[in-house]
């Protein structure tokens, strides 16, 4: 395939690790446009604007207004609409099998259109390459995978996330006291998602605040020099004070509810990351920090050599056992004890 002129990639998957898995991929495209860049077209709560600003091979951040509701529609694809004509995108990889994003497109006029090809998006494209009905069901990264791949693209497993050291330094400064080594816990409950009784489908993949108390004891009867870093969102505080009020060594634990940039910081120092399957996994996976996972109600995250994952004693469960509702947390994620934990973790601290 030949060198793009100005590219834009729109990947409309909620999650951040959606946004870090892609990364290979935005970066093959980038590799492929004239600017060596690419500009994208993505979700609020990815946080990518923050997570990816120092990355050399995004220009430039745009955040979806993404429902699927008609009157949303309605409103936000003229101003999508406007942006890409303002921006005279030549080509545009469209990471969703969605129809709206390719007619948009084409409104726009955009040149050169790609994406999956499934269903009706396929009569909105460029080119009439498709990933294969086949792939229908498949994972997102494997249709990502299938769509540079018919494209004849070549993806690099590079999804490392980096920070320049004048950022971390100026981060750090204010943690400065606190002698290494530190350890990241990933408490966070990602909430891209709500069920009818108002609890986030995640909230079922999220370790109980005391679990996390008890292993916290547990590894400082043994090491008592360790610092622990309670990474969070800002309107976590008082679940990470909950988990703080329950430590032997309260001086020790420092609950981190901070901004993306400081969080990623504090993980790039840390010396192991311990938390459920949610956004800081994702970072400290693609920071190359040594990271265990606890996978007690969704699957275990294969094939990044740096995440180990945990799951409950008898084997990783089924996740989708009820089909789309949850798995309770006593048949899921209560699985993992604190001292199964500690024990697979004992010797990496």
């Amino acid at each position: 395939m030949v060198k793009t002129g100005k590219t834009a990639v729109i990947s409309i998957y909620p999650g951040i690790g959606d946004i870090v898995w892609h990364l290979p991929f935005f970066r093959a495209l980038a590799s492929r446009s004239l600017e060596k860049k690419i500009h994208l077209f993505t979700r609020k709560t990815t946080l990518a604007k923050e997570i990816l600003k120092y990355d050399k091979t995004i220009s430039k951040v745009y955040y979806l207004n993404e429902t699927r509701q008609f009157f949303n529609t309605i409103i936000s694809f003229p101003k999508i609409i406007k942006k890409l004509k303002k921006e005279k995108f030549e080509t545009i990889w469209i990471f969703h099998r969605s129809p709206r994003y390719a007619v948009i497109s084409r409104i726009a006029g955009i040149k050169n259109i790609y994406g999956f090809g499934l269903g009706a998006q396929k009569i909105w494209l460029s080119s009439k390459k498709g990933i294969g009905d086949n792939s229908k069901k498949k994972d997102n990264i494997f249709k990502a995978k299938k769509l540079l791949s018919i494209h004849g693209i070549k993806c690099k497993n590079n999804f490392k996330l980096e920070l320049p050291d004048f950022v971390i330094n100026k981060k750090l400064k204010k943690f400065k006291m606190f002698p290494k080594p530190w350890i990241a816990i990933g408490f966070s409950c990602n909430k891209t998602a709500f069920m009818k009784n108002n609890k986030p489908y995640s909230f079922y993949r999220t370790w109980r605040p005391e679990f996390f108390s008890d292993l916290i004891n547990l590894i400082h009867s043994k090491n008592k020099k360790i610092f622990f870093f309670l990474i969070g969102a800002k309107n976590e505080l008082n679940l990470a004070n909950k988990i703080k009020n329950k430590c032997l060594l309260k001086s020790k634990v420092i609950v981190s509810c901070n901004p993306i940039i400081t969080n990623l910081s504090i993980l790039l120092k840390s010396k192991v990351f311990i938390g459920n399957d949610s956004g800081p996994l994702n970072l400290s996976g693609a920071m190359g920090i040594k990271s265990f996972g606890l996978f007690g109600a969704s699957p275990p995250i294969k094939n990044v050599n740096n995440i180990y994952p945990i799951v409950p004693p008898e084997g990783a469960v089924n996740p989708h056992k009820y089909g789309f509702n949850p798995i309770s947390l006593e048949e899921g994620m209560d699985l993992i004890k604190p001292q199964n934990v500690f024990k697979k973790i004992k010797k990496f601290i």
